[in-house]
C-alpha cells in the first residue's frame, strides 16, 4: 500500500518511507503504548512520559524502541518506532501520517505484538520476581 504524505509532512516530516501503515499495526502500537505505560507504572510508580505522544520522550529495551516525534529540525529522526528491521514513522503524533519502511502484513504485525509484549512481560517480572 503506497503512502501519500500530507504537505506539512513532506516539508517538515521525517525521511519518506514507501508504505502506509495498516490499521492492524496502528492497533498494535496503541496497545503497546498502553502496556508500556502499565509496566513503567509498576516499575516506577509514576506516569510515564509518553514516547508515543508528543512529549519528547523515548523508550528502548532489547526488543523495540520508540521515540516521540522530534520538533527539533536539527535532529535526524529516521523513525518513531523500531522493531527489528521494521521502522514506523508518524507525523507529530501516533496515528497521523503513519508510514513504514516495509509492507506490514497482519502476520508481521502479530509477530511484532507478541515479541514486544514478551519483552515488556520480562521487564515487569524482573520487578516482581
Amino acid at each position: 500500500m503506497n503512502f501519500q504524505p500530507e504537505l506539512g509532512q513532506m516539508i517538515f516530516g521525517q525521511p519518506h518511507k514507501e508504505h502506509a501503515v495498516p490499521e492492524i499495526m496502528e492497533a498494535v502500537l496503541i496497545f503497546l503504548r498502553y502496556r508500556l505505560g502499565t509496566v513503567l507504572w509498576n516499575l516506577n510508580q509514576k506516569e510515564m512520559d509518553d514516547p508515543f505522544g508528543n512529549s519528547g520522550a523515548d523508550f528502548s529495551n532489547e526488543t523495540f524502541q520508540v521515540q516521540a516525534y522530534s520538533w527539533n529540525e536539527n535532529i535526524d529522526q529516521p523513525w518513531n518506532f523500531k522493531w527489528g528491521d521494521v521502522e514506523v514513522s508518524w507525523y507529530k503524533y501516533l496515528g497521523r501520517g503513519m508510514i513504514a519502511n516495509v509492507e506490514i502484513s497482519p502476520n508481521l504485525a502479530s509477530e511484532c505484538l507478541k515479541s514486544c509484549l514478551a519483552s515488556l512481560k520480562r521487564m515487569d517480572s524482573k520487578d516482581h520476581g
